[in-house]
């Protein structure tokens, strides 16, 4: 039996750990022949021999999601090795914790702060759209799926840039949705809640155990639930499912904080 993605050729940013390195796994082995891309080559490239090692096809490269030349540079390099892409993932994102600690309020953020977030977040997500459309169009048709967050959806005191940043990838997925839709081509974003990563492991346990809780589920995400769904996003399973902000949260945002968590003594 075949994967559900044979005869695919994928592009992954934001690579090298994390969702993206699921994402990337997760589509060789549906199939996919995926370009393995992150900022870090040597992260980008490991990632893309696990892949080979375990039978898939894959192709590491240094990727600045924010740089046009590097863009120019990596379609080109996957084109020559796989063809054309035509299932993206959009997922490079700052998410440091020095990148998190200088996200401050509005009054007090930064404007550098504010430009670098963009850039890579924002910038990179228009980007990684420009430089695959043209060869999902001469294809007959391709699915790009973005990274947002619940971050984008609901207020916060803090992390302005960030926001700012996930909802232009939300308005971005219904431009390309509409302007592109009829040449094939979906786009959808994943807003996935917390996602237990290596940017987590930096975030204190009492805070961590309060995010744990306010999720409806019993744990965190993992990188495998994203994954997942880019999958089913990237298939034809999801053939009529464009210009939508699929929440991949645990519900975190379907809900109110109460008074007493869910199933305990104290709920009425």
């Amino acid at each position: 039996m075949g994967g559900r993605l044979d005869g695919r050729v994928a592009l992954v940013t934001g690579a090298g750990s994390g969702i993206g390195a699921a994402s990337a796994g997760a589509l060789a082995a549906e199939g996919a022949a995926v370009a393995v891309t992150d900022i870090d080559a040597e992260a980008a490239h490991a990632v893309a021999t696990g892949i080979v090692e375990a039978g898939g096809r894959a192709l590491g490269l240094r990727l600045d999601v924010s740089a046009e030349a590097d863009w120019i540079g990596a379609v080109s390099a996957v084109e020559a090795e796989f063809g054309p892409v035509t299932v993206l993932h959009g997922n490079a994102a700052l998410t440091s914790p020095e990148a998190y600690a200088a996200d401050l309020g509005v009054i007090d953020l930064e404007m550098a702060v504010l430009d670098r977030v963009l850039a890579v977040n924002l910038r990179g997500g228009v980007l990684a759209c420009k430089h695959v459309l043209p060869g999902m169009l001469a294809a007959g048709g391709g699915s790009i799926v973005l990274t947002s967050s619940v971050k984008a959806l609901t207020g916060s005191a803090h992390r302005t840039a960030y926001s700012v940043s996930k909802g232009g990838l939300d308005a971005l997925t219904r431009v390309v949705a509409t302007g592109y839709g009829k040449g094939g081509v979906r786009c959808n974003a994943i807003a996935p809640g917390i996602v237990a990563t290596e940017a987590t492991a930096s975030i204190p346990a009492v805070q961590l155990r309060a995010l744990e809780a306010a999720h409806l589920t019993p744990s965190l995400g993992s990188p495998a639930d994203i994954a997942h769904t880019v999958v089913f996003l990237a298939s034809d399973e999801a053939a009529f499912i464009t210009g939508q902000v699929l929440c991949v949260d645990g519900g975190l945002i379907a809900h109110t904080a109460a008074l007493s968590p869910p199933g305990s003594r104290g709920e009425e």
